[in-house]
Parts: C-alpha cells; structure tokens; sequence
C-alpha cells in the first residue's frame, strides 16, 4: 500500500513538473521584433572614444540574443552616452585631496522604435552603471580599461529592456 501510494505520488509529481515547464522557452518570450538596427552611438561626453566601446558591447549583446538579427529592419536603437562621472573616493578627512579610489558611473540614454519609427517602445530611457577604480600607477589608461566593463552592464540592461514582452 505505501509503495502504491509513492509510486502514484511519484508519477503525479513528475506530470505536474512537466505540465508547468512546458511552455518554457530557451531566451524568454519572443519579442515583437526580429531584426534590430542598431545606430551609430552619439557621445555627448567631454571623454572621447566611449561611443565606439558602447556600439560595439550593444553589438556583442544583441548579437548573443539567438532570437534576433542585428541590421536594419523592425527596429531601431538610437543611444547617447549622456554622462561620465569621476569621483574620488575617500576614507578619511585628512586625505580628501590624494584619491587612490574612484567610482566612475557611465550613464547612457536609448530611444527604440519599430514600425519605422511610428511605435515608440522606450524613449530616452537611461541606464546606468558603474565601477570603483583603485589607481596603482597610471591612473588615465587604468580610467580607459575600465569603460568596456561599464559597458558591457549597460549593453545587457538595454538589451534585456529591448527584448522584454511588450
């Protein structure tokens, strides 16, 4: 009778696992577009260079998304980097004015449309991230190696954005 009675609480337990698990899709729900045209992105920064390292991690990002095509089609991105900040960190009062730490936060601004623009899905829409530097020896290309990092965030934050169900 126990041996019945788990065999039968065993099979059930299974079926319900299948029957829950069988509208998954590998990737999410599809979105409302296949093709997606990423634009050349603007800077709008005093930093030069950080539209090239964003264009290209949106690329990389997109182009991991098996459920899409990057090139012109059903939708657009339009992306600004719209703010750069450098701030020195400190621990203590007396050394306010040699920072080994910073925290760089990288703000990026993204408009998507589909239908040729006609239906607007997000529009300047930020995302943001950022990173603490500590400085060892040459503190501006230490600042520069850390960009790709930052953009690497905001590139799975728009596309996570882009692709979500709407």
């Amino acid at each position: 009778m126990t041996r019945t009675f788990t065999i039968l609480l065993v099979t059930l337990s299974l079926a319900l696992t299948q029957a829950a698990c069988s509208a998954y899709k590998l990737g999410g729900p599809k979105p409302t577009f296949s093709t997606i045209e990423i634009s050349p992105v603007r800077n709008s920064t005093t930093r030069p260079g950080m539209h090239l390292s964003l264009e290209q991690k949106l690329r990389e990002s997109f182009l991991s998304d098996p459920r899409l095509k990057v090139g012109a089609g059903d939708a657009k991105l339009e992306t600004e980097v719209a703010e750069y900040t450098h701030n020195g960190l400190t621990t203590s009062s007396v050394d306010a004015y040699t920072y080994t730490s910073y925290n760089i936060v990288i703000k990026v601004r993204c408009t998507l449309t589909t239908q040729n623009g006609q239906k607007v899905l997000f529009k300047n829409r930020e995302f943001t991230a950022s990173a603490t530097l500590q400085t060892q020896s040459d503190g501006a290309s230490e600042e520069r190696s850390i960009a790709p990092g930052i953009f690497t965030d905001i590139a799975a934050q728009i596309r996570e954005a882009a692709t979500t169900a709407w």
